[in-house]
């Protein structure tokens, strides 16, 4: 496979909205060299070897390119910073770990640091590197030390490391190549530790890997920023939408789609089936991930349009064995409990009591009352009502306690459900009023219903939350009950 020529005039359709121009036409750059080995060692898991996208063949140049002849640092990386920012599902990994890949074998004792907001998270673009060189058994010979998690030695001395996202873990490294995955979850001193740890390099550089943010993503901001008038050794590659919002028609939706992510573009990618994947999201996720934008870190969870027409309309409840979900503010003003019953791939959901103050006898009682119904368990969150699952195992009752990380799970899993058309509702008053107003707080990559950010107090809409996520892991309908 040949090295992809510079950019024609014409511009293809997977050229970034926003990059850096090269210094001149037909750019020299170590990414020539580098894609000859990448064709030449890459394979996938089954065997068959990598077929590169157009845009990423161009990227990788351009990112490497090199000053020409002539030039007082000719041979030299122009680029000391790189910012790839792209939406999801375009291949960040497989990019990240081919200039791993560069950064190890360029030259004797190269040191390559990879970052991310979570060991999980830079093992990612690690692994990827190290199934390649193991795959490989020319590359392997080049390196003494493989290993899963405490990094990749060559012969000559150089080496790849994962390091944790704290500034202290980089202070003082000479560093030949710093890896940064999700760079709107890195520190802006994490970024300047490795950026000064290029410094004593001829041809160190930095490149960071993200999709876009929120107002809390303080670094990939101040890197947009100098984006928009940058010198000449920073260099920037940009795929996103003309506007951070949806449209409403198809067809305006799938250029802006087209506009953040080259894969399609390129065609690997199908668009179709991409306009029907976001037609079923939250509309910030389809803003920041597909379409690559900033959005804000706290956003509507549920609109009042969607929620009403989620409310079952005729029917009875569903038999089976119920799930009682319980939530209470957090003052102890009030508590709700909703019951829920997965049938098939619907779920559904009723509001069964709304008590005002009270107290954890009071909610015990009602427990108690309630399981004569024989649910399948009693869920809850164990921040709040630690102390009533307690009770609820003494009486011998089943109880789920649920985890800050379940709470995740069960935002996620309500929204996707109620998107499909896969959850109904019983139009309770007090569940009318709370989901419109409930608000949405970005957590990482994820998010999570933020009391703390909503309008209104919001425990139904939590004990709804924690209601759907059992009953879609705890279903069982050999018991009918309602």
């Amino acid at each position: 496979m040949s090295v992809l020529a510079p950019a024609p005039p014409e511009r293809p359709a997977w050229m970034p909205a926003r990059f850096s121009p090269p210094l001149v036409a037909g750019f020299p750059s170590h990414g020539d060299w580098l894609l000859r080995l990448v064709d030449l060692v890459w394979r996938l898991p089954d065997g068959s070897p990598i077929d590169l996208d157009p845009w990423q063949r161009w990227l990788i140049r351009a990112a490497l390119e090199v000053y020409p002849d002539g030039h007082p640092r000719a041979g030299e990386l122009r680029y000391r910073q790189v910012l790839i920012s792209v939406s999801r599902q375009n291949g960040k990994s497989v990019l990240g770990a081919i200039f791993g890949l560069y950064g190890l074998v360029r030259e004797a004792g190269a040191l390559v640091i990879g970052i991310a907001s979570s060991a999980e998270q830079a093992r990612i673009i690690y692994a990827r590197l190290l199934s390649v060189i193991r795959g490989n058994r020319q590359l392997a010979a080049r390196f003494k030390r493989l290993t899963d998690t405490r990094g990749i030695q060559s012969v000559d001395g150089g080496r790849y490391e994962i390091k944790p996202s704290k500034s202290a873990a980089v202070q003082g490294l000479d560093l030949t190549v710093g890896l940064a995955d999700e760079l709107h979850l890195t520190k802006r001193e994490l970024w300047s530790d490795m950026v000064n740890g290029t410094a004593a390099r001829r041809n160190g550089i930095v490149i960071g890997l993200t999709t876009a943010g929120d107002e809390t993503s303080e670094l990939l901001i101040d890197l947009y920023g100098i984006a928009d008038d940058p010198p000449e050794r920073f260099g920037f590659f940009i795929w996103e939408a003309p506007e951070a919002r949806v449209p409403a028609d198809d067809e305006t939706l799938g250029r802006y789609l087209v506009a953040a992510s080259p894969g399609l573009a390129c065609g690997r990618l199908d668009l179709e089936t991409a306009i029907s994947d976001v037609r079923g999201m939250a509309e910030a996720d389809v803003i920041r991930y597909r379409l690559n934008r900033f959005t804000s870190s706290t956003n509507a969870f549920i609109t009042a349009t969607l929620w009403a027409s989620r409310r079952r309309r005729t029917g009875e409840f569903p038999a089976g064995r119920a799930i009682f979900a319980i939530d209470r503010t957090p003052d102890w003003g009030f508590a709700s409990i909703v019951a829920t019953v997965k049938a098939g791939e619907l779920t559904a959901a009723e509001l069964v009591a709304s008590i005002a103050k009270p107290t954890l006898s009071q909610l015990v009682n009602v427990c108690v009352d309630l399981a004569r119904h024989q649910p399948l368990t009693f869920a809850m969150d164990g921040y709040a009502l630690k102390d009533l699952g307690a009770e609820l195992k003494k009486r011998g009752l089943p109880v789920w306690i649920a985890t800050q990380g379940d709470v995740m799970g069960a935002s996620a899993l309500l929204y996707a459900k109620l998107a499909a058309g896969q959850l109904e509702h019983d139009g309770a008053e007090l569940l009318n009023l709370q989901a419109p107003r409930t608000v949405r707080k970005n957590v990482g990559d994820g998010f999570r219903i933020s009391r703390k950010d909503s309008s209104i107090e919001i425990d139904g809409i939590m004990a709804l939350a924690l209601g759907v996520l059992a009953a879609e892991t705890r279903t069982d309908d050999t018991l009918q009950v309602f």
